[in-house]
């Protein structure tokens, strides 16, 4: 009797398997270290199997990228939710990047710290709509920053709304130098005990945006 077809499920079972465990190769051995045949000698599958989900390793690192992002914007968007106090609002957000960052440094490696393939190198390709995707999650990260910045500028009047993209940036290198010195481990050599000193770091950063006066 031939075998019953998998279902859906089973499908996306396998699926988020293979992509598990190329999340894990990317950390050990970087993007060149992943290949279908060691995706299918480390899952105890054939590279044939593995070209049965995906059509190559390309396709697998943009499918690990786009989930890496989906899950810092969630985390960053119930962050943001959780209050609608336009300065707390951006203390939950930013938080809450540091903490994916620290909980979730695999993801965090590939997502902005590892030189890996992005979406201009993927234009005029096959995977280009994929790449496309990817960006566009990506880039909701950003969207949702921007935009508790410039609540916090209409409440506040204290930066320029058209400052906002700018304060982005200036935040964004502020708490991932945070994260990739603590990641790497070179905060260990300057203090005993960075762990401590995590949220006092963002804290400063957050300095300059604290409210001098009462919502507008």
């Amino acid at each position: 009797m031939p075998k019953a077809p998998r279902t859906a499920e089973e499908v996306e079972a396998a699926k988020q398997r293979i992509l598990e465990k190329a999340l894990d190769i990317i950390t050990e051995r970087g993007y060149e270290g992943l290949s279908m045949r060691r995706l299918g000698r480390h899952l105890g599958m054939t590279a044939a199997t593995v070209y049965n989900y995906f059509q190559n390793k390309e396709e697998i690192y943009l499918h690990v990228l786009t989930r890496g992002f989906e899950l810092l914007y969630d985390d960053m968007l119930q962050a943001s939710k959780s209050t609608d106090e336009p300065f707390e609002k951006l203390r939950a957000v930013l938080k809450a990047w540091l903490h994916f960052g620290l909980n979730q440094s695999n993801y965090y490696d590939i997502m902005l710290t590892l030189y890996i393939p992005k979406y201009r190198d993927f234009v005029g390709g096959p995977l280009e709509p994929l790449a496309r995707k990817e960006l566009t999650t990506a880039l909701q990260v950003p969207d949702l920053i921007i935009r508790v910045l410039e609540e916090h500028a209409d409440a506040y009047g204290n930066i320029r709304k058209e400052d906002a993209k700018i304060h982005f940036i200036q935040l964004m290198t502020a708490i991932h130098g945070v994260v990739s010195l603590y990641n790497n481990t070179i905060l260990v050599y300057v203090h005993d005990h960075p762990e401590d000193i995590l949220d006092s770091l963002v804290e400063s950063h957050l300095s300059f945006f604290y409210p001098s006066k009462k919502l507008i």
